[in-house]
C-alpha cells in the first residue's frame, strides 16, 4: 500500500508539474500572439512549436507515469507471487507431516467411506494410491476385498476410486486438493479450509 500511496503522489506532482509547465507556455504564447498581428506568419509558427512542445512534455510525463505504475505493480506481484510460493511450501510440508502421522490413516478411512457413499464400493472399482500408502490402503480397504494399486501420479497421499464400466472416478487424493487450492488461491487471494 505503502509503494501505491508514493505513486499515486509521484502521479500528482507530475501530473501537476506538467499542467504548470504547460499552462504557463500557453499563456506565454497567448501574449505574443496578443501583442502582434494575427496574420503574421511568424507567430503562427511559434504558437504551433509551443504546443507541439507542450504535447512532446505532456506525452513524455504519460509515458514516464505508465512506466513508473507498471514497474510497481510488477514489483508487488514478484513479491505476491513469492509469498504464495512460500505458503504454499509450508503446506506442501504439514501435509508431509500430516501422512506420516496417525491421523492419516483415519483420513484415508474416511476417504474410503465417503466414495462409498458417492457409488457402491461392490461395484467393479480400481483404488489407487502413492507408493508409500500401498500398505496402509490396502489395510483400510481390507473390509471391501479390494487391493489398491500405485499410482505415480499421486504424490502427496490420498485415494483415487476409478470406476471402468461407468466410466467414474472419484479423487481424493490431497495432491488434486492442493492444485485446487493453489489455483483457486491466485485467483481469488483466498483458500478454503
Amino acid at each position: 500500500m505503502e509503494t501505491n500511496t508514493k505513486l499515486e503522489r509521484f502521479i500528482q506532482q507530475t501530473e501537476t508539474a506538467a499542467r504548470g509547465e504547460g499552462d504557463k507556455l500557453i499563456e506565454a504564447a497567448q501574449a505574443q500572439a496578443r501583442d502582434m498581428i494575427n496574420d503574421d506568419r511568424e507567430i503562427i509558427e511559434a504558437k504551433a512549436a509551443m504546443l507541439a512542445k507542450i504535447s512532446r512534455a505532456e506525452n513524455d510525463e504519460h509515458k514516464r507515469v505508465a512506466e513508473s505504475r507498471y514497474a510497481a505493480d510488477r514489483k508487488v506481484l514478484t513479491h505476491r507471487n513469492a509469498l504464495v510460493n512460500e505458503l504454499f511450501d509450508d503446506i506442501r510440508r504439514e501435509l508431509t507431516e500430516f501422512t506420516e502421522s496417525e491421523k492419516y490413516e483415519k483420513h484415508l478411512e474416511n476417504c474410503v467411506a465417503a466414495a462409498n457413499r458417492e457409488r457402491s464400493l461392490s461395484d467393479p472399482v480400481f483404488v489407487y494410491c502413492r507408493k508409500a500408502d500401498l500398505e496402509l490402503a490396502e489395510k483400510v480397504l481390507r473390509k471391501y476385498g479390494i487391493t489398491p494399486k500405485a499410482d505415480r501420479n499421486i504424490l502427496l497421499g490420498g485415494l483415487m476410486f476409478k470406476y471402468p464400466v461407468r466410466g467414474i472416478f472419484i479423487d481424493f487424493t490431497l495432491d488434486s486438493a492442493f492444485d485446487a487450492e493453489r489455483e483457486a488461491f491466485s485467483s481469488r487471494s483466498e483458500m478454503q479450509l
